[in-house]
């Protein structure tokens, strides 16, 4: 079950990224590394990119990496594996409720806990608690969207948040890839 989470959390956030920078509304090029800290595993690191609706991100884990693209315009999400050379694709589909917009109403749910600097961002601290579960959420000021959050199995964080020019070839597939079917796996711990 934890296994299943924790692939749910990397293969949402590229979603994320399209509500954190507001993507498909706005024209914003960006960059970031987002660190995904499993509780009792070990650490994943990776890269985010972003160019108006298309979202690049790379994630690597035990010197195997992963790179999923979104590209909203031709309704399609890319997992590409470069160590096999081959990708999957999917229809896209639309963001996970878990990572929609911070607003003043899921502020007004939550426990106010303080103010921290993450990321080198001023952001106010929140806790909520869902069907037992406590979530702690840092939301910047600059923008209505966590930038790290930590529940009991696991942290995310995006770091370096770069803005500018992003290549357009990052969007696209590689050359000389194969193309896979798509499966559902699941593995429990």
């Amino acid at each position: 079950m934890r296994r299943m989470k924790i692939f749910a959390v990397i293969s949402s956030l590229p979603l994320v990224v399209l509500v954190l920078f507001g993507i498909a509304r706005a024209a914003v090029e960006f960059s970031a590394d987002v660190v995904i800290a499993p509780k009792g595993d070990e650490l994943m690191k990776g890269k985010v990119f972003a160019k108006g609706d298309k979202v690049r991100q790379e994630t690597t884990e035990k010197d195997e990496t992963q790179v999923m693209i979104i590209r909203l315009d031709k309704k399609v999400t890319w997992t590409i594996t470069p160590g096999e050379k081959t990708y999957m694709e999917m229809p896209y589909q639309s963001p996970d409720k878990t990572f929609e917009e911070w607003t003043a109403e899921k502020a007004k749910n939550a426990k106010f806990v303080g103010e921290e600097t993450v990321s080198g961002m001023p952001c106010e601290k929140f806790e909520t608690v869902e069907e037992g579960e406590k979530t702690l959420i840092w939301i910047p000021r600059q923008f209505p969207f966590p930038i790290k959050i930590e529940d009991s199995e696991i942290i995310v964080e995006y770091q370096n948040i770069r803005t500018g020019p992003v290549d357009d070839s990052l969007f696209e597939l590689p050359p000389g890839y194969e193309k896979t079917a798509a499966t559902t796996v699941l593995q429990e711990d």
